[in-house]
């Protein structure tokens, strides 16, 4: 990634590596201003890296210092020995966070899809933590539970639904084969994670960043993922949180957005709920100018002067 002429280095990463509780070590960048500046943390989703988050990246580097990590397992990150939870998204997303949280500087943390349930599961796990380090959160894409059976990947009659419900559960679970970069596996990427309406350069930058996660650990975290509850961490998410999603998402459909809206309202901690009309899953890269809008207004309403 290069810099432009406008902020010379500031979108050279600075790669630095966080070691979560269990001692797995994490990979780390940094982007854009330094210590002083407002600080966005972006936590990416099943599948994916960092540089998931190249659309934010380039937007917020010249004002902002942008950080970025790889879950465990994915990109750079290891892999680690313990068995893959929901408490280990929140417990690596805490070790990022004290990391790279300064004194007078809290993060605006942002998560799509199970970037977004490690923010959840971080706040169920260390509800402490989350007014000392974070200002504010970004839910993108996401869900707190029932991802099988709210899917709209398959459509099935309803005598059908329970029996295509476990199977994929259970396909999820599945290490299955590398999956080469090829227009057909493209072609499912797009179907199972983007809008009708994504341009071709979208569809190929989310498939070459998907089609690299390694096998073992797209089964490993997907058996998390089948049968994932971090609903609790909803409750102690005690900052103020915009929702957003695409009205095409067949991963986690809207239905899932609405209820974290609702809940987070409940307890007046909603700033904004954005719904984008024909966007999928990838809805940071489908729709970055929308995206960074969203993420821009809460930052200015929480940013510390």
């Amino acid at each position: 990634m290069t810099s432009d002429s406008s902020g010379a280095g500031l979108l050279s990463p600075r790669s630095r590596e966080v070691l979560s509780s269990d001692g797995t070590r994490l990979f780390v960048e940094e982007y854009g201003l330094g210590d002083d500046a407002p600080l966005l943390v972006f936590s990416h989703g099943w599948a994916c890296q960092g540089r998931f988050w190249r659309p934010q990246i380039e937007h917020f580097a010249n004002t902002h210092r942008v950080v970025v990590y790889d879950q465990r397992g994915h990109g750079w990150s290891d892999r680690g020995r313990a068995p893959f939870s929901s408490s280990l998204l929140g417990d690596d997303l805490e070790a990022v966070l004290r990391a790279v949280v300064t004194s007078g500087r809290k993060a605006l943390v942002s998560g799509h899809s199970m970037g977004g349930m490690s923010i959840m599961g971080w706040a169920a796990e260390h509800p402490e933590s989350v007014p000392l380090l974070a200002r504010g959160a970004v839910l993108a894409s996401t869900g707190p539970s029932q991802l099988v059976s709210r899917s709209t990947l398959i459509r099935s009659p309803r005598r059908l639904r329970a029996l295509l419900e476990r199977a994929f559960a259970a396909g999820l679970a599945i290490a299955g084969p590398e999956m080469l970069d090829t227009g057909f596996n493209r072609r499912l990427v797009k179907y199972g994670t983007m809008g009708p309406h994504a341009s071709a350069d979208v569809v190929a930058e989310c498939s070459d960043i998907v089609l690299r996660c390694p096998p073992v650990v797209r089964g490993m975290w997907g058996k998390v993922l089948a049968s994932i509850d971090v609903s609790k961490g909803v409750d102690s998410l005690a900052v103020p949180t915009t929702v957003i999603v695409g009205s095409a998402d067949k991963l986690t459909p809207e239905v899932h957005s609405i209820g974290l809206a609702e809940r987070l309202q409940q307890r007046g901690r909603l700033h904004d709920f954005v719904v984008l009309p024909q966007i999928g899953h990838m809805i940071n890269m489908e729709a970055p100018n929308d995206f960074n809008e969203a993420a821009a207004r809460l930052d200015a309403a929480t940013v510390e002067r």
